[in-house]
Formats: C-alpha cells, structure tokens, sequence
C-alpha cells in the first residue's frame, strides 16, 4: 500500500509537470523526427535529411508512440510517463527480489520524492526510455537463476539501450560478462548472441551512415577512413559559450543533489563494500558488483562530457542532471542491495574518515549549488552593527554586513553562506549518526557507525528533499502546454497550404510543426542554432544535416512560409516587407510562457 502511495505521489506529479513545462529544443526533436521517420518522409542518417545525433531509437520509439496514437505534444509526454511507472515497477520487482518489500517500497520513494527526475520523465526525452529498459534489464538478469527467454529478453533490452543512446555503450559487454559470471557458460553465449545479434542488425540496417554517431567518440589520428562521416573542423559552431569552474562545479554537486538516492546512496553504499565472506549470498554481491560498475562507468562519463569537457564542440554542463536519469535504477538497486546485505559490517577507520570526509564535501556542494535557491532568507537576517570593534545601535542585515566588512561581492556571499549552511547540516548529520551509534548498547546486534550514517545520511536526504530539490521542482508556466501547443498546432494547420514550405524562426522547440504534417521544412532548421555553422561548404554541412549562412540565404529566397517567434520579429521586419509578404492571423496563444513567444506567420506573394 505504501508503494501504492508513492506511485500516485509520482504521477501526480508528472501529470502537472507534463501540462506545465515548456517543450525545449530536444522534445520538439524527438517528436518531429520520429514523426518524419515513422511516416516514411525521412530515414535515420539519411545525408541531407534531419540530423541524427543519437542513436535511431531514440527518436524511432517516441515516434512508434506517435505513429499508434497520434502526433503531438500530449502523446508523447503521456508515453513517458507510462514508460516513468514501467521503471518504476521494474526497479520495485529487482529490488524486492534481492531486498524484500520495504527496501522495494523505498524504491518508490526514491523516485515520488524526487521532483525534479519527475519533470525529466514527464517530457518527451530518451532519458525515461533508457531508465525504462535498463530497469527491466535487471528484472529478467539480476537473478540467481534466470530461463533461457529472460536471459534473451535481458539482453535484448542491453542492446536496445545502446541503440537509443550510444553512450550507453559499456552496458552491453559488462550486462554479458555478468550473464557468464552469474549464470553460466552456456547462458552467457546465448546473451552474448541475442545481444550482438540486434546490435549488428540495426547497424547493418542503416550501414554506413551509422557510423556518424561513433565517429566523434574515437580519434581523428588513429580512425582517418572515418573522416568522410565527421563533420569538417573549418565549420566553426555559432554555439561555443564559456562556462567557468565554479559553474562546472554547482552543476555538478547540482546532478547529485537531484538524484540525491540513486547517487549520494551509491557513492555511500560504494564505501561499505566488503569482501565475498561478508555477502548473505555470493548471488548478491556478484549484483552489487555489476550494478556498481556499470553505475560509476556511466556516471563518470557522463561527468566528463558534461561537466569537464567541451562535448561535441559545444558546452552542455547543465546536461549533468538529466543525464543521471538514465541510469537511476542501477544506482537504486545498487544502494538497496548493500543496504540489506551489509547491515552489521564496520569497515576500517579510513574507510570511516572518508565516509565523513565524503559527506560533509557532499553537503557543502549541496549548500553551494544552491545559493541562488537558499541563501535570500539568510542574507535578510537582522545582525548587530559594529564598527572599529565596537557595536553600534540598531542592527543590519547579513547581507550588508558582510559586504561592508570583507567588499565581497554578492553572488559569492550567497555561495559562501549556501555552502556554510551545507557544511552545517553535514556536521549535524555526523554528529547524529555518532549519538546514535554509542546508544545502541546490544554489542551483538549494533550496527556500525559506518551503517548508521549512511542510513542516516540517506533518510535526512529523504525528509530534506523540499531543499534538496529546491529550484528544479518549480513549474514553468501556470498555463496548460498541451493545450496550448494543440491550439497553436490547430491554427498553423489551418492556415499553411499543404506542400508548403516552411523556414522556421518560430524558437527552440519545433513542437508546433508536429501538428503540420503536410508542410516541408529545412530539415537541419529542427535543432536550430545547435547545428548552425559560420563557415564551411554548403552542402556538405547540408548534407551532414547542418547549416550555415548560405543555406540560410538560399532557404530565405525559396521559403513560401516563414514562422517567426515574436522576440525574433526585429530581425526580420525588413525581409518581410508587405510589398512581398503578408501576414497570416496570429495564433490565438503562444506556445510557451516565456515573454515574446508569440508566433507570426507570413507568406509570400505570388
């Protein structure tokens, strides 16, 4: 019942995180694309068609949702969520195999008490999906004894992943060395075979033009006879900000704050790890080692290309917290599993000193990535005022003290105070966790210091999650998205000839254009200014699905249709001269609730 309660919490949730959140760049990508490739218009890496960033699944499956139910907005974010609940079963089946029902209740609870991961699987985004497939992975794997069918299915899914986003390319080899470890020779060439077979049908399926997705991860020295599937260095990205250390750093403690279970559990969990003789079963912690590895591999690559590198030319650090998404169910399973079979072990002293050392560093980020959330109650504390040593009537506000007395300026006051109330909470919990250790007085039954704080640690984790989630669990907007997306679809249906063809400066997210089946458009003009290129040749950014002021001027000359965001407007009073072009009625709503959202359709004369 309780596991029932907290499903509900979390489609709650997600039902007012999908009517209320703006679609972005990725989720008019996702659906527009898999709209175009599961009609037939367009196939996945087809040169000159959309640009095919991620493996073809991730936009064949949103498009498969939209192909059986319908194109939109409302579709797609109702699938995901349908696929949220499926991971949600699926991690609650493992971890009640391995834990029993109240580890596998708090399963749930890690994902109801978590608003933010919510509002990443309430839009329509290929983190959900993957979540979904590796959480079943481990439903038909992670066992003691698996069928041959499951063992396939397990494997199947393994491949899958790995064809929706190729990043999750280490997934397949550790998912088939653990099938031979834990199940035997012969089940393991069987998982070897499922998997490669899918893997390598797909890709001969869309051979050679496949390898545009693999090419950026090897290098350039070593792999020359990849070069004619790389994009040439000469196009430089219009899209290249600078992001400073300290963002580096608030967006990652941020991603861990976010996913405080699956990733602060882990990295605690991760520190009582003891050897085989301490295991209840040799079956769990040959589990607890494949979920471990598998969890800090992918977590640290996607730290790397998000927070320490400049990926695919472009920054994307602020990626760090949906990226986590994909593989929250391994570090779930992981936490609960060491949870249940580790309770009584005490690790050595410095396993113990880098267990606090370890959170209050956790802490400390936590208060630091949220500052900007945090610290504006603090900053209007009243203080006593002093000057030259001596206090002086009345009294001031923290703010100004601080300011007056150091000179600092007041975005590091508020990191200086969000990280000093981190490192607060983490001394308490320390100090908790110490109390309550030296009043369990039954030697034979206490659990060590070590256990008592990581259950500690993730309970106030738990109770805390209004502030550790504060911030990203805000809504976008107090209108209703779908049906304003639905209405300016409607509209923009209703006044577009059908084989129309459209140039798009209608904003970052293409979604609109999914309710206009019967228009063309500028394929590369669906990732907008992220696939925009100063320089290069024309066709061959065009056929690398980008594009650059060329294209842009030949698309303007040919365009019979041109969708203008109204902030956008300026830019383009003088091409759209009345002499020329005439201005079909606005749309009734805008499809965001960001100011000058607004759209304005023209047409050409004739």
């Amino acid at each position: 019942m309780l596991a029932i309660l907290g499903v509900i919490l979390y489609v709650a949730q997600a039902w007012r995180y999908a009517h209320t959140t703006i679609p972005g760049l990725d989720e008019g990508s996702y659906l527009f694309k898999g709209y175009l490739y599961l009609h037939g218009v367009y196939e996945p890496f087809e040169p000159y068609g959309p640009l095919t960033n991620k493996a073809p699944f991730a936009f064949l499956i949103p498009g498969f949702a939209e192909y059986i139910f319908g194109a939109g907005l409302r579709t797609g974010r109702f699938f995901m969520i349908f696929l949220g609940l499926l991971a949600i079963l699926g991690t609650w089946i493992t971890a009640r195999r391995w834990a029993g029902n109240w580890f596998a209740t708090a399963t749930v609870w890690a994902y109801a008490l978590a608003p933010t991961v919510i509002k990443i699987h309430a839009i329509t985004a290929s983190e959900v999906i993957i979540a979904c497939m590796l959480a079943w992975m481990c439903v038909f794997i992670l066992a003691e004894e698996r069928p041959i069918w499951q063992i396939v299915a397990g494997s199947i899914l393994g491949a899958l992943a790995v064809l929706t986003r190729q990043n999750m390319v280490v997934v397949l080899p550790l998912l088939v060395l653990y099938v031979f470890w834990q199940h035997g020779k012969q089940k393991g060439i069987v998982s070897f075979a499922a998997a490669s077979a899918i893997f390598l049908a797909v890709h001969i399926y869309y051979w050679p033009n496949i390898l545009t997705i693999w090419a950026p991860w090897l290098p350039d020295g070593l792999t020359p006879f990849l070069n004619p599937f790389r994009l040439p260095k000469e196009a430089v990205p219009v899209w290249d900000p600078s992001i400073d250390f300290w963002n580096r750093t608030i967006a990652f403690f941020q991603g861990i704050r976010y996913h405080f279970i699956p990733a602060a559990g882990s990295i605690f969990a991760l520190m009582i790890l003891r050897i085989p003789r301490d295991w209840k079963t040799v079956p769990a912690m040959r589990a607890a080692l494949f979920l471990a590895l598998t969890y800090f591999i992918l977590f640290a690559m996607h730290g790397w290309a998000a927070v320490a590198s400049q990926y695919e030319s472009y920054s994307c650090v602020y990626c760090f917290t949906p990226y986590l998404s994909f593989f929250d169910p391994l570090g779930i399973l992981f936490t609960v599993i060491v949870l249940s079979h580790l309770a009584n072990r005490t690790p050595s002293r410095w396993i113990l000193l880098l267990g606090a050392a370890t959170l209050l560093t956790l802490a400390t980020g936590f208060g630091f990535s949220s500052f900007d959330s945090l610290s504006r109650f603090f900053l209007d504390l009243p203080v006593p005022r002093m000057s030259g040593g001596q206090f002086l009537p009345g009294t001031t506000t923290l703010l100004a003290f601080i300011t007056n007395k150091f000179g600092t300026e007041l975005i590091w006051v508020k990191r200086y105070i969000s990280a000093a109330l981190g490192l607060l909470v983490g001394l308490a919990v320390l100090l908790m966790a110490g109390i309550l250790t030296r009043r369990m007085k039954d030697s034979q039954a206490r659990p060590g210091f070590a256990f008592v704080l990581l259950n500690l640690s993730i309970a106030m984790g738990l109770i805390l999650s209004p502030l550790l989630h504060v911030g990203g669990r805000s809504i976008d907007c107090e209108t209703d998205m779908l049906v304003a997306n639905e209405q300016v679809g409607a509209h923009l249906a209703s006044f577009i000839p059908a084989d129309s063809l459209v140039y798009w400066d209608g904003g970052l997210s293409f979604t609109p254009m999914v309710y206009v089946p019967q228009a063309r458009v500028f394929p590369a003009q669906i990732n907008d200014g992220y696939s925009y290129r100063i320089g290069g040749d024309a066709d061959t950014l065009a056929r690398f699905s980008h594009w650059n002021t060329e294209l842009k001027e030949e698309w303007k000359a040919s365009a019979d249709i041109f969708i203008i965001q109204a902030k956008r407007y300026t830019l383009w009073k003088d091409f759209l001269n009345p002499k020329e072009f005439e201005e079909y009625p606005k749309p009734p709503v805008a499809p965001s609730c960001e100011d000058g959202s607004e759209l304005r359709i023209f047409h050409r004369l004739p």
